[in-house]
């Protein structure tokens, strides 16, 4: 990927982090999102999302091999653009997902502050600390646990949150909740698994991540799994209807041709269904 598509990717995922808010918002409300709140909120989603991306190359950009060549010339040129950007996004983020903090307290907004907590260290401690041996640190680097970690993360922000916001519940006090977990871990997940192949030369051995494990095609094979299940957990949803699927099955035929040697815009797609996917809900 080439230096320039840096920003682009992050302002593609964090349009996808938008998107899954606003997924899970209606699968458990089961009715079309047309009140300003969810979307405020899901912007502010969005907002910390690309903080998070760009934080973590940031941390690995003071590194010797940190960031590949390009990533790393890309990001000293941009420093000051970065910054700017962060400064405006913090506290815009922060104000619009406050409002949205688990209360009052009850069983279910404590376990989803603890969660919620959780999450949030997993992304600082994601890529570990700045410095020569920061990289000791990073939870990244856990023997098979990269995956889980993405998944976890994003299920807990991106569909445990809103769909407690929606309902007041989690998922052991509710299978619908439960199963919009289940989709949203799962597609992100799946999603993750290309850019694990295209990286299966650049991460370190110690981190066995899937295709280092099991090849490309079993990572593959792997990922079309786990939309398939993802597709069984969306059926699963109260109210939810095959055209809830659509989205997944648009991801199917990208992640099948997944390779080592993809163009930048292929990342870039693979993000961008993300926002298909909600779009496609949304208009039905």
């Amino acid at each position: 990927m080439q230096g320039r598509f840096l920003l682009w990717s992050n302002v593609v995922i964090a349009a996808g982090a938008v998107g899954c808010v606003l997924r899970s918002w209606k699968l458990a409300s089961a009715s079309v999102v047309t009140e300003p709140l969810p979307w405020f909120f899901a912007t502010g989603v969005g907002g910390a999302t690309w903080l998070a991306y760009t934080w973590q190359r940031q941390v690995k950009s003071t590194r010797e091999n940190g960031l590949r060549k390009d990533h790393q010339q890309w990001l000293q040129r941009h420093q000051r653009v970065l910054a700017l950007m962060s400064a405006v996004l913090l506290p815009l983020a922060a104000a619009a997902m406050v409002p949205f903090a688990p209360w009052p307290l009850s069983v279910s907004s404590l376990l989803l502050s603890f969660g919620l907590v959780f999450a949030v260290l997993l992304t600082l401690f994601y890529p570990g600390l700045p410095g020569k041996w920061g990289s000791k640190y990073a939870l990244r680097r856990l023997p098979r646990m990269k995956l889980l970690w993405i998944g976890a993360t994003w299920a807990l922000i991106t569909a445990a949150w809103p769909a407690w916001i929606q309902t007041g519940e989690l998922p052991f006090l509710s299978w619908n909740t439960a199963f919009i977990m289940a989709e949203r871990g799962l597609v992100i997940m799946a999603l993750t698994l290309p850019f694990d192949i295209r990286d299966r030369e650049w991460d370190p051995p110690e981190m066995r991540t899937v295709p280092q494990q099991w090849g490309a095609l079993g990572a593959k094979a792997l990922a079309l799994f786990m939309l398939a299940a993802a597709t069984i957990a969306t059926l699963s949803i109260e109210g939810a209807s095959p055209i809830s699927c659509i989205g997944i099955a648009i991801m199917v035929p990208l992640v099948a041709v997944a390779g080592p040697q993809r163009a930048p815009w292929y990342y870039a797609l693979l993000d961008a269904t993300l926002l298909v996917d909600v779009l496609l809900l949304l208009t039905h």
